[in-house]
């Protein structure tokens, strides 16, 4: 089978991260990569919305100066907090979860 660019998404995932990808199999369970602390799922799309990016580079701006990692929290009303969602760069995930470098590759 040829390697479909969302195969190559899922190794380039699971290199930066030190993980390994799942073959499909009908066994995965929705997880793509698999790594010590996290399963993930990978879905690259062409269409995200726009707030999200402009909020997110907001808070990397602001962050970047005392040396921290912006962190944009989202929750929807009259929702317990411990159901928000958490969303960073991906290079700043991997600076705390990850393989030292991330090469400069695009994804999809």
């Amino acid at each position: 089978m040829a390697d479909r660019s969302w195969k190559r998404a899922e190794r380039m995932i699971a290199k930066d991260i030190g993980g390994r990808r799942i073959p499909v199999t009908g066994e995965r369970a929705g997880a793509d990569v698999v790594h010590p602390l996290f399963r993930f799922q990978l879905k690259v799309r062409r269409a995200l919305p726009a707030w999200l990016f402009s909020w997110l580079g907001g808070i990397v701006a602001a962050a970047k100066p005392s040396g921290s990692i912006g962190v944009l929290v989202l929750n929807r009303p009259r929702c317990p907090r411990r159901q928000a969602l958490v969303i960073l760069r991906w290079d700043d995930f991997v600076s705390i979860c990850g393989e030292p470098e991330l090469p400069d590759e695009t994804v999809g």
